[in-house]
């Protein structure tokens, strides 16, 4: 088939363009093959970039929510400007660096319940929005770690009932040689 021509009789920049452009006929099938595998690289390209950045925003994403749940998320400038002009309340923060061991346990026994709560809770919300097959291997997993920490769950708890009585005898002594 002849090339069409203009006026002058060569072909404009707009056919050369439309020609770049046009969809490559090939006579055999085999010739084809290189373009394919080229727009596959280029798609097999783009879905990896596409999967990469859905998995730096899922990141971030959690990272701002450990941060908000341990209260160490940094307020906008206007924010603490109106925070710091309120009164303030008597709560406590959410993240209080310990003088002692003894308040460390403390703060411990107080806060450890609700932030497990905490987690837990938002735990089962991604759990419910997750598909029916990865539910089930998650409740089997979490069965199989249960059963496979039990005899280490009853070691600990029999160690301390073991070393209660020691330890009561040696308060025992030290009391007794302090007030002799």
């Amino acid at each position: 088939m002849a090339k069409s021509t203009g006026k002058r009789g060569h072909r404009s920049k707009a056919e050369d363009v439309l020609s770049r452009k046009a969809t490559q006929h090939h006579d055999f099938v085999g010739e084809a093959e290189p373009d394919r595998t080229r727009s596959r690289a280029v798609e097999q390209g783009r879905i990896r970039r596409d999967q990469e950045d859905l998995e730096k925003e899922v990141v971030k994403e959690m990272a701002h929510d450990l941060e908000s749940m341990a209260g160490a998320e940094e307020k906008p400038a206007s924010a603490a400007a109106s925070a710091e002009s309120a009164p303030s309340s008597v709560e406590r923060p959410l993240f209080e660096r310990p003088r002692s061991l003894r308040e460390a346990v403390k703060l411990v026994r107080e806060r450890a319940p609700q932030a497990l709560e905490a987690l837990r809770e938002k735990a089962e919300e991604r759990l419910e929005q997750m598909p029916a097959p990865v539910k089930t291997v998650v409740h089997l997993s979490e069965r199989a770690i249960g059963l496979a920490l039990w005899p280490v769950r009853v070691g600990v708890h029999l160690a301390g009932r073991v070393l209660q009585t020691p330890l009561a005898l040696l308060r025992l002594l030290v009391t007794n040689r302090g007030t002799a």
